[in-house]
């Protein structure tokens, strides 16, 4: 053994490990930001994320009556679940588009849905589905078109400013200078525009000019929930307008995208008996979101992971939805299963969760079940092939991070959450150059399993089936004989 430190005697040394086993992590806690103006401030801070679980009732009376919170928290536990829970508040403002900037908060600053990047660094508990209840169904007016009036001459360079007064964002774009001609570009729409939008082309030509034309655009709101999903791989349930099923479609439209996939849309709002301070209970008109957001956590729990749809489930809480939705077994024309076609997912029979749907623009990330294995796929392996990390590169050690690969979808298979996955290494992808510098490329295409979403019965006639009757009549009339004429 002249390769180890000399040493005269008897010494223990680990011989290495096989593959590790991999620990899938919580994607049930509900995390949700909203102003909550009564709330105590030494319990719940502004801008601080706080974990709590549904029987913490002391600690969930010192958010007080006011904002959204505790109607949140509330919607939550009356579907019959000791959630847990990210409550992050954030300052009450008297003017909407305000309120929904302080939802959104800052990236660089991280305050708003993106403070929740820090969650599990503040409170070791992942944030698994957002809400942000009541501030995603609306499409604020935004610049959605710039009309070149007149696109000048003798530039070569040009600089757009946009000036909306009263937004909350001004639009911003850029110029395109082709043959001393200017083109405008709008980069960000801005929002919360109340009035007008104008434009002002400064450069070294002359006459550029131009009008901006204003409309809704993609709710800022959940445009922010879907990209901190991304990050933290969570999923984000968000409300549709509750106005028409058009404005619904609409709505959803402006939304898809790439990151779609991590937001689940849902139409009408529904209703919920409400037990107040004093003698006015009632019932309430509420976000959709905060149901649905608990149905997700209680399939969670009672199946013992994220692999599953809601779908299915009837709410034990709500006592129908804002309006009536269309539902008929066994028929393609009612509201319902034009929203699912749009995306959105819904309540039917007041009462039962309608649709898997996600926004995305890729139908392969259609279900949301699909996403959601991903993302526990993909915030798993990490965890759990961290022990090679700074080992030698051997043979060895790479076929037991292989092998620690393959017990995890081997598992996942099992459960049906993933429908079957190969494995290897491609040389191509793994020249000598990267192997050099410590870089292992495994290739792992995999399907996650889909929903049954369209079940489809062909009806025909089947004349066979006259033998059998005829079979049965002469069974039935065997002992009768046929009469002499």
């Amino acid at each position: 053994m002249a390769a180890l430190t000399k040493n005269h005697g008897v010494r223990f040394v680990d011989a290495g490990e096989d593959a590790r086993t991999v620990q899938v992590p919580d994607f049930s806690t509900i995390a949700i930001v909203a102003p909550a103006a009564e709330a105590n401030p030494s319990i719940f801070p502004l801008e601080t994320n706080v974990h709590l679980y549904g029987d913490e009732a002391d600690k969930i009376a010192t958010l007080g009556d006011a904002g959204e919170l505790s109607m949140a928290i509330d919607d939550i536990l009356s579907e019959g679940i000791n959630a847990s829970i990210i409550v992050r508040r954030v300052a009450k403002e008297s003017a909407r588009n305000e309120q929904l900037g302080a939802i959104i908060g800052d990236p660089s600053d991280r305050t708003g849905v993106w403070g929740l990047l820090n969650a599990r660094a503040e409170t070791t508990v992942r944030p698994g589905i957002i809400i942000t209840p009541g501030y995603c169904n609306e499409s604020p007016i935004g610049a959605t078109v710039a009309v070149m009036t007149n696109r000048g001459q003798d530039y070569t360079h040009a600089e757009v400013t946009f000036t909306a007064a009263g937004a909350v964002v001004v639009p911003k774009g850029h110029c395109v200078v082709t043959g001393g001609k200017v083109d405008v570009v709008i980069d960000d729409a801005g929002f919360g525009i109340p009035n007008t939008c104008t434009m002002t082309i400064t450069g070294d030509g002359t006459g550029a000019a131009g009008t901006v034309s204003v409309g809704p655009v993609a709710n800022p709101v959940a445009l922010a929930n879907s990209a901190v999903a991304k990050r933290v791989l969570g999923i984000s349930p968000i409300d549709a307008p509750n106005l028409t099923r058009t404005e619904a479609a609409l709505w959803a439209e402006r939304l898809k995208r790439d990151n779609g996939r991590y937001l689940y849309a849902i139409d009408p709002a529904v209703r919920r008996f409400a037990v107040l301070d004093g003698s006015d209970d009632t019932i309430l008109t509420r976000p959709a979101s905060t149901t649905v957001a608990a149905l997700f956590a209680k399939r969670d729990r009672e199946r013992g992971g994220p692999y599953w749809s809601p779908e299915n489930q009837t709410s034990s809480a709500i006592v129908g939805t804002a309006r009536p939705i269309s539902y008929y077994d066994g028929e393609q024309d009612h509201e319902a299963n034009f929203l699912i076609n749009q995306g959105i997912n819904t309540f039917i029979e007041g009462k039962e969760l309608f649709g898997s749907e996600t926004l995305s623009n890729d139908s392969n990330w259609r279900f949301i079940n699909k996403v959601r294995t991903e993302n526990a796929i993909r915030a798993s392996l990490p965890q759990a092939v961290r022990k090679w990390r700074g080992e030698n590169f051997t043979a060895h050690n790479a076929l037991q991070i292989v092998k620690t690969v393959e017990y995890f979808l081997d598992e996942l298979v099992g459960l049906g959450a993933v429908l079957g996955y190969t494995r290897y290494f491609d040389r191509a992808l793994n020249p000598n150059a990267n192997m050099r510098q410590g870089i292992l490329r495994i290739e792992l295409p995999h399907e996650n399993t889909p929903i049954i979403s369209d079940m489809v019965f062909g009806m025909r006639p089947y004349i066979s089936a006259f033998d059998i009757l005829a079979s049965d009549i002469q069974r039935a009339l065997g002992g009768y004989e046929a009469l002499a004429a």
